[in-house]
């Protein structure tokens, strides 16, 4: 665990050092060695807000500090600085988290809301007993629904599975389960929604780690995918296949209360001694 808290450390300067800049999702990613769905899950769960939230809060905090502490200054120039298109949807941001509004920061003695950067400490975890498989699968395809989850998604996918259901989509499938599969598409998420097939998204032969869930709760999924990607798959000395995207596996009817479904991550093949 250690050696997660060390990466996401690394992320976490990373973001700080460049606030002014436009920030790649995929490039943050590759920092902890996982998808672009994966690493926007965990964040969630280890920084306690969304990616996208943590880094528009810290830039609107830098933003307040710099009017406090200047006394002539451009207001359009710190929204451009902070990625801003335009300075009314910057004073619109600002006053939702500050309360002022840019010039009244700048102008008067006025608290601001300081969102500030996680500390992390390291705590004895461990010594469990948790059950899943190892199971192996060739190439197959995901037919059905596909939509972008772009990085400024607060809930990564929910509109893609909102869009499936709300387009009917979910009339076309006849199977009793659903496939859903996550792609880095750029700095963005794509979505696949459907039943298995032989067309659609492809979904590459693998090794997959197989783990159980019985509730869909955001914050206790990010919690277990934060388990299973930073302590469960290093003690059981397995390795994230990056090549390959994450997939969950779903009951069709998910009308009942704690309906069982299943994470599967993919894994890179044991050792030299495996044969095909």
């Amino acid at each position: 665990m250690y050696n997660g808290i060390a990466k996401i450390e690394e992320v976490i300067d990373y973001i700080e050092l460049n606030l002014t800049n436009e920030l790649d999702y995929n490039m943050l990613a590759a920092k902890m060695n996982l998808s672009v769905y994966e690493f926007r899950r965990i964040f969630s769960f280890v920084v306690g807000c969304p990616l996208s939230e943590y880094i528009r809060k810290r830039k609107l905090s830098l933003a307040a500090t710099e009017l406090m502490t200047c006394d002539k200054v451009d207001i359009s120039q710190i929204s451009e600085k902070y990625g801003y298109s335009n300075q009314s949807s910057f004073t619109r941001a600002f006053c939702e988290q500050h309360g002022i509004s840019p010039s009244e920061c700048n102008h008067s003695k006025s608290e601001i809301n300081l969102f500030t950067r996680p500390k992390f400490s390291v705590a004895i975890s461990g010594r469990e007993n948790v059950p899943f498989k190892i199971i192996k699968e060739d190439i197959f395809f995901i037919k059905g629904f596909s939509g972008i989850s772009l990085k400024t998604d607060t809930c990564c996918c929910e509109n893609v599975w909102n869009s499936f259901y709300e387009s009917g989509a979910d009339k076309n499938i006849s199977s009793e389960k659903l496939y859903v599969a996550y792609f880095n598409h750029d700095s963005d998420v794509l979505c696949c929604i459907g039943e298995k097939s032989d067309e659609g998204c492809q979904i590459s032969r693998s090794f997959w780690a197989c783990f159980k869930m019985d509730t869909v709760d955001d914050d206790v999924v990010n919690e277990t995918y934060n388990k299973i990607l930073l302590e469960l798959l290093p003690s059981a000395n397995l390795k994230k296949n990056n090549e390959v995207p994450t997939v969950e596996v779903y009951p069709f009817d998910m009308s009942e209360d704690g309906f069982e479904w299943e994470i599967r991550i993919p894994i890179e093949q044991g050792n030299d001694l495996c044969q095909e």
